[in-house]
């Protein structure tokens, strides 16, 4: 296959954003789509080499994976045993046995089921998972597992059956997709199915190419090439990570490099900006970049802490950039051009076993002596034992034992146990965490309540997140359903993240997406058979949702000896909560927070006292669960 430097270059457009965006550089929120952009190019050039070699009649699935081996194992092993050292002596235990089942995962090229089942893409906890990025060499491998034996199948048959059957999956595929980003975005995102368009792209240019081999420079390829890098830099800088993804909003960066493999030939325009020695330079050493960057960041972060890293990201990426060129010079190009099969699979089941190794040690540390573990040994010495116990998220609130699972519900009562309910707490994981102060306060007070959580799950009637299987519109009909049997309620407290509720890509009622027109009227409707059983409805405003999760933050200050806790602006609280104000008028009263949580200027994680506030993102400790108790508690009439 003849070498193409607009290849290299297009990598560098790929991959360079890619790093840019995880660094947090504000201009490209859009970045994530560079790994759209190594889809195509993957699917053209993997694709090229299956299509002719079978034409050819001397297509070898052992050669192919032999290829894909030395193309992607050497590196990938190097970075993640280079992680290993690392990892044991800065995470803290469970941190630690999420990486050791990823290092697991990434070996068998299964990361991107694990991440999908973990957490989402963009969640501020994601950005501290070290092989995260590695969910994209999943797909791309379990495609390669599926597509070379699909064409020994379909090219015998003729080129007509194979380009209907490409086409019928490219649809599949995309369709999938353009439905998944709105009713399973977490699985769309990182799973194959949805994702197998892109590679197809690719294919489909390949396929071109190999019946229009011929190329003469025209003004329309000029045109057709500078229409494809500005299909891939424009969503660069005004997409964000609210962007339902990929579905069609991936169409412009995957077909802008389809139209650059095509027409972005030598003499144009886009051949020339792409072919430059500094675009081709940085495009080779491309996958390792790739490799190298996440690790570094999300150390560095576990390290030093978030807070610091937005002050050492440009010396972060050149790091990556520079360990990126040592890896490609010393790792990557031997085991490509000049090691023996031989070489390969020794180095290659050596790597497998330090691998092996390593993640045997880190969870049997972790589940038998995690004590052990260097990172809680100092945090044992240096920190508070309120802090550990919110880092090991141990006893960090009241749980209900009565649970229905496949509702994502759990229910019970608080308060005074011989008495019937007058109050019910009826929200999402705000509603959980404030349940102890609630049955701490309601025991002072002498009364009963029940409470109904449902985590992930706003409550809002009819609404369904869509990255959460459990939380359905039947979800919050059960809790009505058990509110209706209660004999005696008086007061009905909603807790939830109700701004979130009217924003979100994931949440939706009917299939159509949240606003804050479809919240409100919902709320109404719960507003209304609560009247009709005669209780009040009291909506108690959401506190603030810190970037990084509070306890690690904390930890990571001490250890790095700055002094700056998390803080948000009031100004910043108000603008939070603002949607949420907009129901005071709906419901029959509105409890105000931005007082209780913020002063004149600001909304500090940690009190003046250097108590915590808030243990994670958003969920106050139990410490301040009694507290907003007590400000819930003073708005009530509890008839006494």
């Amino acid at each position: 296959m003849k070498y193409r430097g607009e290849i290299d270059g297009l990598r560098t457009l790929a991959v360079v954003p890619v790093i840019l965006f995880h660094a947090g550089i504000a201009p490209f929120g859009g970045g994530f789509i560079g790994v759209d952009v190594f889809f195509v190019i993957s699917g053209y050039l993997i694709s090229t080499i299956i299509i002719n070699e079978l034409d050819e009649g001397r297509f070898s699935i052992l050669r192919f994976y032999e290829r894909r081996a030395r193309r992607i194992l050497p590196a990938l092993f190097f970075v993640m045993l280079a992680c290993v050292p690392f990892a044991w002596f800065w995470l803290m235990p469970r941190d630690l046995r999420d990486f050791a089942e990823s290092l697991t995962a990434v070996t068998f090229f299964v990361s991107n089921f694990l991440f999908w089942m973990e957490a989402g893409y963009f969640e501020t906890t994601a950005e501290l998972k070290p092989l995260l990025h590695t969910w994209s060499l999943a797909v791309e491998e379990q495609y390669y597992i599926i597509f070379p034996v699909l064409m020994m199948i379909l090219m015998p048959l003729g080129q007509r059956v194979v380009m209907i059957s490409l086409v019928v999956l490219f649809i599949a595929s995309l369709i999938l997709s353009q439905w998944g980003i709105y009713n399973r975005p977490s699985a769309t995102f990182f799973l194959l199915p949805a994702r197998g368009w892109e590679l197809l792209v690719g294919v489909f240019a390949a396929i071109y190419l190999r019946k229009n081999p011929d190329f003469t420079r025209t003004t329309q390829a000029d045109l057709l090439s500078i229409a494809g890098l500005i299909l891939i830099v424009v969503p660069i800088f005004i997409y964000t990570h609210h962007t339902p993804f990929p579905g069609a909003y991936a169409l412009p960066a995957t077909i802008g490099t389809g139209l650059i493999i095509l027409f972005a030939r030598k003499g144009t325009i886009a051949n020339r900006l792409l072919a430059t020695r500094p675009m081709v330079a940085i495009g080779l050493v491309s996958y390792s970049a790739y490799l190298w960057h996440q690790p570094v960041f999300a150390f560095f972060k576990h390290r030093f802490g978030s807070a610091m890293f937005e002050d050492f990201a440009f010396a972060l990426i050149a790091l990556s950039l520079l360990l990126a060129t040592f890896s490609y010079w010393v790792v990557e190009r031997p085991f490509r051009r000049t090691a023996s099969v031989k070489q390969l699979c020794l180095s290659m089941a050596g790597c497998f076993v330090l691998v092996a190794g390593a993640t045997t040690v880190f969870l049997t540390t972790v589940h038998e002596n995690y004590k052990a573990v260097p990172s809680y040994q100092w945090a044992l010495e240096n920190a508070s034992p309120e802090l550990i116990k919110y880092l090991e998220r141990r006893d960090v609130r009241r749980d209900c034992d009565t649970k229905i699972k496949e509702l994502g519900l759990q229910y019970c009562r608080f308060g005074v146990a011989d008495q019937e309910p007058t109050i019910v707490m009826w929200g999402d994981s705000l509603s959980g965490a404030s349940l102890h102060g609630m049955h701490e306060l309601a025991l002072q007070n002498g009364v009963a309540g029940m409470a109904f959580v449902a985590d992930g799950c706003p409550p809002v009637l009819g609404l369904r997140n869509t990255a959460l299987s459990t939380c359905t519109a039947a979800t919050h009909a059960e809790v009505i359903e058990q509110i209706r049997k209660l004999p005696n309620v008086e007061t009905v407290l909603i807790i939830g993240n109700l701004s979130v509720a009217m924003e979100a890509g994931n949440v939706l009622f009917d299939g159509e997406p949240t606003s804050p027109t479809l919240v409100r009227g919902r709320v109404g409707q719960a507003v209304d058979l609560f009247r009709e059983m005669g209780a009040k409805t009291i909506l108690v405003e959401q506190g603030p949702i810190y970037d990084a999760p509070v306890a690690e933050h904390e930890i990571q200050r001490i250890r790095s000896d700055h002094d700056a806790s998390q803080t948000i602006s009031r100004q910043d609280q108000l603008a939070s909560v603002a949607p949420t104000r907009g129901l005071a008028d709906v419901v029959d009263g509105y409890i105000e927070t931005v007082d209780f949580y913020c002063d004149a200027a600001s909304c500090p994680s940690i009190d003046g006292d250097g108590n915590m506030v808030i243990f994670d993102r958003n969920h106050v400790t139990k410490n301040y669960s009694e507290k907003l108790a007590a400000l819930i508690f003073s708005h009530l009439d509890l008839g006494t």
